[in-house]
C-alpha cells in the first residue's frame, strides 16, 4: 500500500497496526519496512496498549510532523527522504481576484516560492 499523501492525527502514539495502515509502512523487528525498503528503528517501548511514539518513527523516516496547538491536532507528511516531497506537483492555472479587483495570474510567480492560504466558511 503506498500512501502519497499526509495524515491528521489527534494522537502521537498509534499501534503498529493503526501506523501501518495509515502510512504503508510495518513496523518490525528490523525497523520501519515498506515494500522493499526497511529503515532501522531504535529500540521502541510500546505501552500497556501497545501503542508506540510516532515521533520517534517519523523522525527515522523522514516524515516531517506539524502540530496545530489550537486544535489538538498533528499532520504527518509523507516520508521525503533526500529528496523535496513535491517534486512532481504542479499548481494548476489559477487566476484571482485582487482587493481592487483586478485580475492576477498566480503562473506570474512561476519560479518563486509561494505560500497560498486558503480560508472556506465551513
Amino acid at each position: 500500500m503506498a500512501v502519497a499523501f499526509g495524515m491528521t492525527l489527534d494522537r502521537l502514539d498509534l499501534t503498529a497496526e493503526e501506523f501501518e495502515q495509515m502510512t504503508g509502512w510495518e513496523i518490525k523487528p528490523e525497523g520501519a519496512c515498506r515494500e522493499e525498503v526497511c529503515v532501522p528503528l531504535p529500540p521502541l517501548e510500546p505501552d500497556a496498549e501497545g501503542r508506540i511514539d510516532v515521533t520517534v518513527v517519523a523522525e527515522r523516516l523522514g516524515m516531517p510532523l506539524a502540530h496545530d496547538e489550537s486544535h489538538g491536532l498533528w499532520a504527518l507528511g509523507p516520508r521525503s527522504g533526500y529528496r523535496r516531497v513535491l517534486d512532481s506537483a504542479r499548481m494548476p492555472d489559477l487566476v484571482l481576484r485582487g482587493f481592487d479587483g483586478d485580475a492576477f495570474d498566480v503562473a506570474s510567480l512561476r519560479g518563486r516560492k509561494v505560500v497560498l492560504i486558503a480560508w472556506a466558511s465551513w
